[in-house]
Parts: C-alpha cells; sequence; structure tokens
C-alpha cells in the first residue's frame, strides 16, 4: 500500500484510486457472512425503492451488526477518507450489493449532479485541485475479475465539468476523456474502490455464468451533505449501534457538535 501522500496524489489526479488489503481477513469473512444473511430475507423497506433494487441492495448496513460498524471507522481507510473530505465528514450511507449474472449498473455516469459545470471550450485551471465533496468508497466482498463485472472508470474525468456524451465513446462503446480510456478496477477480496463522485464510472455487467459480485459500499460526505438514512430526518441511529460508537465513529455516523447554522 502506497504512503498517504502518494494516495492523495493519485486521487486528486485521476478521480479514483485502488487500495488492495483495505479489510482485515477476519473482517472480510465476518462482512461477506453479513451480507449473505442480509440478502436471505426479503427487506422491509423493499416497497420504498422498489422490486428492482430490492432484489441487488440492501441500506443501513450498520443496523446489521458489529463488523459494518466498525467498517463506519475502519482504520485501514478512514485516516485517508478524512484526509479528502475533512475530519468533520460523515458517512452518507452503506449498502450492500448483490449483482448476478446478466445484473450491473452499466451506464456511464457521474453521481447525481455535475457540481462544477463547465461551459463549452472551458477547463479548470490546472492550479486548482477539483475540490471532493462526496467519497464514493465500495469495499470488494469477493475476488472481481473482469468477467464478473468490476467497477471502471475513465480517469481525470471529475476535472471534466460534465457528464460523458454519445461522441465520448470509443470502438468499444466506452467514453474516453483527452485520449485517456476507461480502465478496469479487476481486484481481489478486500480492495476498496474509491472515487470522486464526479469521475465517470459505472458497474460493468455481470458476464459470468452464475457468479455473484458481493460489495459493501461506504460512502463519505462533507458535513453539509445530507446522509441517506430513510426516512431521513425522521431516522433514529439504534441505541446499540451509538452505545458502542467511539466518537469518532459516532461523529462518522453524524452526530456532529455545534455547526455554522446550528
Amino acid at each position: 500500500m502506497s504512503g498517504l501522500s502518494e494516495q492523495l496524489e493519485q486521487f486528486h489526479r485521476d478521480g479514483y484510486l485502488v487500495v488492495e488489503d483495505a479489510l482485515a481477513p477476519d473482517h472480510l469473512r465476518a462482512l461477506r457472512a453479513g451480507v449473505e444473511r442480509a440478502f436471505e430475507s426479503a427487506d422491509p423497506e423493499a416497497d420504498v425503492y422498489g422490486a428492482g433494487l430490492a432484489k441487488i441492495w440492501r441500506p443501513k448496513m450498520f443496523e446489521h451488526g458489529e463488523p459494518f460498524e466498525q467498517l463506519v471507522d475502519n482504520a485501514r481507510m478512514i485516516d485517508l477518507v478524512e484526509a479528502i473530505l475533512g475530519d468533520d465528514c460523515h458517512l452518507i450511507a452503506n449498502s450492500a450489493l448483490m449483482t448476478g449474472p446478466g445484473e450491473g449498473i452499466s451506464g456511464w455516469h457521474a453521481d447525481e449532479t455535475v457540481r462544477l459545470p463547465l461551459p463549452e471550450g472551458v477547463e479548470l485551471d490546472p492550479r486548482i485541485q477539483m475540490p471532493c465533496y462526496v467519497l464514493n468508497l465500495n469495499y470488494y466482498l469477493c475476488d472481481v475479475d473482469q468477467e464478473l463485472g468490476p467497477t471502471e472508470f475513465v480517469p481525470r474525468t471529475h476535472r471534466s465539468g460534465r457528464q460523458p456524451r454519445p461522441e465520448d465513446r470509443d470502438s468499444n462503446g466506452n467514453p474516453t476523456y483527452k485520449g485517456i480510456s476507461a480502465v478496469s478496477a479487476v481486484a481481489p477480496a478486500g480492495t476498496a474502490v474509491m472515487w470522486h463522485d464526479q469521475t465517470w464510472h459505472r458497474g460493468a455487467t455481470n458476464l459470468s455464468k452464475d457468479g455473484i459480485r458481493w460489495v459493501q459500499q461506504a460512502p463519505y460526505g462533507r458535513r453539509w451533505v445530507a446522509q441517506r438514512f430513510y426516512p431521513f430526518i425522521n431516522y433514529a441511529l439504534p441505541a446499540g449501534v451509538v452505545e458502542r460508537a467511539n466518537p469518532r465513529r459516532r461523529r462518522l455516523l453524524g452526530m456532529h457538535g455545534l455547526g455554522a447554522y446550528g
């Protein structure tokens, strides 16, 4: 694993980072078992997000036991997360994904909205570091090869100030940016794949006959970015989760002190 300064330099340059051995072996096994258990039964909130997501997605996994609570402030990753977002950042979601054959989030995109749109022909001054407000982080809970469908990126597109367009596509149908082609984050179980939410990316389709891609997500945002724990302002952390949390984890779960607006 590279040092923190090297990781930060690569992240800010390319808009993504792949970190192997981001989970201790025992932690990895516990998370994988917990995610599999979560998918053995229907989710009580399935009607909220529809049958399509209910099949592949389980939210608020920190409610599913201590291994998931420990992931919130995972010692192997959290210093890097806070170096990017600041030491007042917090977790904004905590979902597990089960991606079976033929499934995937195959459309190339930057998340939600373009946060710093640039007019046609205008580029971000190279002296300016593109600020990161939301940091996506996926933990691979299984070995992910090309057939199983890795997370894929177009490097440096976090500085593009736009969504990908049809005219960006190469002969394989994947976008390019300034001559840079898409890359695949093929990696072993226990790897963390993290990216700036403005980087063009996708979850490639699972092309295997019977394999399942198991992923645990832990995106973080700056303090002012809203957490996405349904039912939102009416959501209350389970008492046990709060009682077991150290001060850093409590803040990462959204228990902040007073700020500029209260």
